[in-house]
């Protein structure tokens, strides 16, 4: 296969993009970028157990468990195995179905955790090592996250496109890394993804269907074919991103190539996202918590409230969360995307986890009370910190002419607001000790921290299924780490 579309020319975008990922290397990453990386495979993963019993999590399983195939991957949850590409389609669609992955916010948004199921996959059937896996996670955040900074006029969003079209190229990427091919066919791979993977925005539009939880996980799905596709020898169009017909005019509309491009430096994007501590859509993050701020400080009767006033960035009133039809959701999709529910029931319970979403919570009367009273207004400064940041705020005008107030500038989750290690831990343990008892949730945290120290990743993803985590469990009782005994006395992560 040749190392570049002519010889004797430059190389091409995905060529040079194809380089980057290959110059990531372990040995060389910061060690703050190493447990920052360490950090979004708990969270993630914990993330994915959490949606094991939903209706997207047990159709997508059946789905690959009746396909059959090779056994190359492990099925979250379940132990199963199935195809490399199957296992990344479940695992990438449970990882996503709670809407509580990590997010970056750009030119487009980004979950870029969804990088993990390709990586999870390909690296287990590999048995490649932890350290391979971290690198080819910090490289596919990067790809992501350059093609949300510098790709789309204005943006893929509001060209019709989902974001999880950023993340074909990133996912065939760590696929061809991690099958152990050179960058000049992880270049083919990403050709063939970014010919056949662009993802329609309509899927997040409306009343959201199911397969919304699907888009990161199928998209790395197809990662992962690529990359099998190039393995084998088939070649893609090298010139797919600058080509008259390629994907930066006709896709993007524009792409800095030189900014998508330019080497690696000191910067990683990793530790540019955020973690969420709830279920819901990203731009919902801060005013859930300003609401729960104003329920702790004591909520007035709901009589007493005359108007609740959401304070957001322009970008987020512009989209579908903002949407009149998302006033009253009538499924959980639709509710974890409507900043009116969220804030409403944040307000209410002084929470937002699983329990907020229930079916009972959406049609509750005291709900629908408040969220009748609910107007969404820009915020000036949270515009002006917007793409960096996605602040909210929560304004209780009251009938006797006062106000209570709560700002957020900076949602929990932020790097500049980050999680404690407890909040991580909490969150991983209110998802994991249920699919996985908790002693099988502390062995698997424990693994995810020793990364580093795996020489098999075939050995870690036994930790993904009951029973070989209880037993194979080393609770550690020093350092950082929180005991299982501890765990289970602490708050839920949402309050």
């Amino acid at each position: 296969m040749p190392a570049s579309s002519s010889q004797n020319t430059a190389p091409t975008v995905l060529e040079a993009l194809a380089g980057l990922v290959h110059a990531v290397r372990f040995e060389e990453l910061p060690a703050d970028v190493i447990a920052a990386a360490k950090a979004r495979v708990l969270d993630t993963l914990g993330c994915a157990f959490g949606a094991l019993d939903s209706d997207v999590g047990q159709a997508v399983r059946a789905m690959a468990l009746e396909c059959g195939g090779a056994a190359q991957a492990t099925l979250i949850g379940s132990g199963e195995k199935s195809s490399a590409p199957l296992a990344a389609l479940v695992n990438g669609s449970l990882l996503r179905y709670l809407d509580s992955n990590d997010y970056y916010f750009s030119r487009d948004p980004a979950h870029p955790s969804g990088n993990l199921a390709t990586v999870l996959a390909v690296g287990e059937w590999r048995r490649r090592s932890g350290r391979d896996l971290i690198a080819a996670l910090v490289a596919a955040y990067e790809i992501h996250l350059r093609l949300c900074d510098f790709a789309g006029d204005p943006s893929l969003w509001r060209r019709g496109w989902h974001h999880a079209t950023n993340a074909q190229f990133s996912n065939a990427a760590a696929a061809a890394r991690l099958i152990g091919d050179d960058a000049a066919r992880t270049a083919h791979a990403m050709a063939i993804a970014g010919s056949h993977q662009n993802t329609l925005a309509q899927l997040q539009s409306g009343a959201i269907s199911m397969i919304k939880g699907t888009a990161e996980g199928w998209v790395a799905k197809a990662g992962v074919e690529a990359a099998l596709l190039a393995h084998h020898g088939v070649t893609g169009p090298l010139d797919l991103m600058e080509g008259a017909a390629g994907w930066a005019a006709n896709v993007a509309g524009a792409v800095d190539f030189g900014a998508l491009c330019a080497p690696l430096g000191g910067r990683y994007r990793l530790l540019e996202t955020s973690i969420k501590p709830y279920p819901a859509v990203a731009t919902a993050t801060a005013p859930i918590r300003a609401a729960i701020e104003l329920h702790r400080a004591g909520l007035p009767a709901a009589g007493e409230i005359a108007r609740i006033v959401v304070r957001l960035p322009a970008f987020a009133l512009a989209t579908p969360s903002a949407h009149a039809g998302r006033r009253y959701p009538a499924q959980i999709e639709s509710a974890q995307h409507s900043f009116y529910f969220c804030t409403a029931i944040a307000l209410l319970d002084g929470a937002c986890g699983e329990a907020q979403f229930a079916p009972p919570k959406l049609a509750s009367p005291p709900v629908k009370d408040l969220l009748a009273k609910i107007e969404l207004q820009e915020d000036k400064e949270f515009t002006a910190l917007w793409p960096g940041s996605a602040g909210g705020a929560v304004e209780l005008q009251l009938r006797d002419g006062t106000s209570l107030t709560h700002r957020c500038p900076y949602p929990p989750g932020h790097p500049r607001f980050a999680l404690t290690e407890r909040e991580l831990t909490e969150k991983f343990h209110d998802y994991a000790d249920r699919a996985l008892t908790p002693a099988g949730a502390v062995a698997l945290r424990n693994a995810i921290y020793d990364l580093d120290a795996c020489d098999d990743l075939s050995e870690f993803t036994r930790l993904l299924a009951a029973g070989d985590g209880a037993a194979n469990n080393k609770t550690r009782t020093g350092g950082s780490h929180v005991a299982i005994d501890k765990i289970a006395a602490k708050p839920k992560h949402a309050v």
